[in-house]
């Protein structure tokens, strides 16, 4: 198989190019609140595409399952989380003649990670990893919180199906508390999807935050690196009750990079969390070619003053906010890209020729290599 040629020491199993089931999540709150003192099991409902119990012959008996995990903290897009759960998994991998012995570093393997040690949870354990059928997405699993610390929780979704085992994010964040929410301290998260905005472009983040009345927060940036130097964006930015938001405008440095958002949230008794976006923000390294107020193009060249005709256009981000009470709330899953778009009937010339009077067909096309070669660029 390829991959057991690209990656030295990796056998060759007949499993190595199949697609790894994903755990689907749909209808997810951006914060959900979990009162233990009105019963301690949070049942955790999930879904799936399809079906997929055919193992091969070379596969660990529970391959091809589901499992799920809580994280007692946010991470960023670069702080990938351990490939492997346990030595265990590993050793009957090497049984399996899956990875050779002493391939796998500790660092790989979430149960040896100290950057995580004390940070999470299993949800179901390893020996009741569940099978991919919608028999077991229907029935959901069930979380017992009894021996969690309050806090809020970053909850996954594991596929495990050696040697290529994957993870499955839920968005939002879970706040366990013991009858009172605010006595934990704020737990917030970042809803707003990834973000493809021009240098010049002001895009809106959204979020859902849970804390005291007085509780601000501060937004930083940094680029795609796995240890990466984070730059105050903003600071002391007041909350609206269960939402936050903010408008982003691309720091020079972002500019015709790959880049990330971190939002610490400190309450009044000077508690903090933070939350990070689970996306990153992809900046194109040219001005919107629809804002003359900018004086940019796409191409390069000045707006002119030959009085081209001016179109209606907009470059708006979709965002959606939705909070609720009670043992769920939420600001639903947003999605900003930052995509201008054209139209509307064309108006008497404004003096402007932005974009350099090039058809709006033209420079989608320009946009659209613009964002591919951003993505080349994404650092892994």
């Amino acid at each position: 198989m390829l991959l057991g040629v690209l990656v030295p020491g990796l056998a060759q199993a007949s499993n190595g190019l199949h697609p790894r089931t994903p755990v689907v999540w749909d209808d997810v709150p951006c914060m959900t609140l979990h009162d233990r003192s009105q019963g301690a099991v949070f049942h955790l409902p999930y879904g799936i595409p399809f079906e997929d119990t055919e193992t091969t012959v070379d596969e660990v008996p529970d391959s091809r399952t589901h499992q799920f995990f809580a994280f007692c903290r946010s991470r960023h897009p670069q702080n990938f989380l351990p490939t492997w759960i346990s030595q265990a998994d590993v050793d009957e991998a090497i049984e399996y003649e899956l990875v050779m012995p002493g391939m796998v570093e500790p660092i790989d393997i979430l149960e040896l990670n100290e950057e995580w040690d004390a940070c999470w949870y299993r949800v179901n354990a390893d020996d009741a990893r569940l099978p991919i059928t919608q028999a077991s997405a229907d029935a959901g699993v069930d979380w017992d919180t009894t021996d969690l610390p309050p806090g809020g929780y970053s909850l996954y979704g594991n596929t495990h199906e050696p040697v290529f085992n994957v993870w499955w994010p839920r968005p939002g964040v879970v706040k366990v508390h013991d009858g009172d929410p605010t006595a934990v301290g704020p737990v917030g998260a970042i809803s707003t999807g990834e973000l493809t905005p021009y240098r010049n472009q002001t895009v809106t983040v959204e979020g859902c935050v849970d804390a005291l009345p007085g509780t601000t927060f501060s937004v930083s940036y940094a680029l795609s690196e796995a240890n990466p130097a984070w730059t105050e964006y903003a600071a002391g930015l007041e909350i609206d009750g269960e939402a936050f938001s903010f408008d982003l405008t691309p720091p020079e440095a972002l500019h015709g990079e790959s880049g990330m958002l971190r939002v610490d949230f400190t309450d009044p008794m000077d508690r903090t969390y933070t939350a990070f976006q689970t996306e990153n923000i992809l900046v194109i390294d040219s001005d919107n070619p629809d804002d003359c107020s900018e004086g940019g193009n796409f191409i390069g060249n000045p707006c002119n003053e030959s009085g081209g005709p001016d179109e209606s256009s907009s470059g708006g981000t979709g965002t959606a906010t939705s909070p609720a009470t009670g043992e769920s709330t939420a600001a639903t899953n947003a999605d900003s890209t930052g995509a201008p778009q054209t139209g509307g009937e064309p108006t008497e010339p404004k003096g402007c020729g932005c974009a350099a009077d090039a058809p709006a067909p033209m420079r989608g096309l320009w946009a659209a290599g613009i964002l591919i070669a951003l993505r080349r660029r994404r650092r892994a």
